[in-house]
């Protein structure tokens, strides 16, 4: 018995190939719509092209320069600021969309969010903090991201850009 997938399960599972990234000289197999059995009675979509991965996208530095190089140097005010110490992933995830959607409705186009450096220099909330900017979510409304100044708190906060309301 064979089965195509429903557009749920379709929408879900392009969403986990699209976090996928090929080994270094190898090419990942994209899907088409038509299926093809598989033992135990579920269909798998059958390979059609093999292509190189695209990396998982996330925002870069925004276009103009300028203005995360006067953040930088202290001449453009910072609009907000989030401080994610003390916080479990969980909340600080929470937060940190809150956070971001609120400041994108009111205006802000530079906010600054501190994470801390953890323990040794390799934060959990710093490397994660990457991977929530980059969620299908909030990518709309970022512009990019920069470490911050030292007097901001250097590795431990990250500038992030927003884009302009439209």
């Amino acid at each position: 018995m064979t089965r195509k997938l429903s557009p749920e399960e379709r929408k879900l599972w392009s969403r986990v190939a699209r976090t996928v990234r090929a080994a270094p000289g190898k090419s990942i197999v994209h899907e088409d719509d038509e299926a093809a059995p598989v033992a135990g009675g579920v269909s798998a979509v059958a390979p059609v092209v093999a292509t190189r991965a695209k990396p998982a996208r996330r925002p870069s530095a925004p276009d103009d320069l300028s203005g995360q190089r006067r953040v930088r140097r202290g001449q453009h005010e910072i609009d907000a600021r989030l401080d994610l110490h003390g916080h479990t992933q969980e909340t600080a995830h929470r937060e940190l969309v809150d956070f971001l959607l609120w400041q994108a409705s009111v205006g802000a186009r530079c906010v600054l969010v501190i994470t801390g450096k953890g323990r040794l220099g390799v934060g959990i909330l710093r490397s994660r903090l990457f991977d929530w900017i980059a969620d299908p979510q909030l990518r709309p409304f970022i512009a990019g991201y920069a470490e911050a100044h030292a007097r901001h708190g250097g590795a431990g906060a990250t500038y992030v850009f927003l884009r302009p309301a439209r």
